[in-house]
């Protein structure tokens, strides 16, 4: 009877071995809204440099990523080395693209009153 026990443990298939599970790499969809109303989604990792989607984007659409401001929506300006980690950002987040602007204050704004 021992030997029918052992015959029916060497017949049987050996126990599957599953593969080792990679852990979850989290994907997020961020939109990139333009000031004229456009809006293009890219799908990112959580990991990765800004400095990709800025690159992509500015592809798409024929821009010159150093003419450009990348502003989260809660306003905070992005840099190419941060990640969509670094803001917390989540599914579905916008994030706006600016034209670079240097100064801010027209002469119409300014008033200046000199009294002698």
């Amino acid at each position: 009877m021992e030997e029918d026990n052992a015959t029916q443990a060497q017949d049987q298939p050996p126990a599957e071995v599953k593969p080792e599970v990679k852990p979850d790499v989290q994907h997020l969809t961020i939109t990139v809204a333009n000031q004229d109303g456009s809006r293009v989604p890219f799908k990112v990792k959580m990991t990765t440099a800004f400095e990709k989607l800025f690159k992509a984007y500015c592809s798409k659409k024929a821009l010159d990523a150093t003419t450009l401001v990348f502003i989260t929506s809660e306003g905070q300006r992005i840099l190419g080395h941060q990640t969509p980690a670094d803001f917390g950002m989540e599914d579905g987040d916008t994030i706006e693209v600016q034209q670079h602007q240097i100064g801010g204050c027209g002469s119409a704004s300014l008033q200046i009153t000199v009294r002698a």
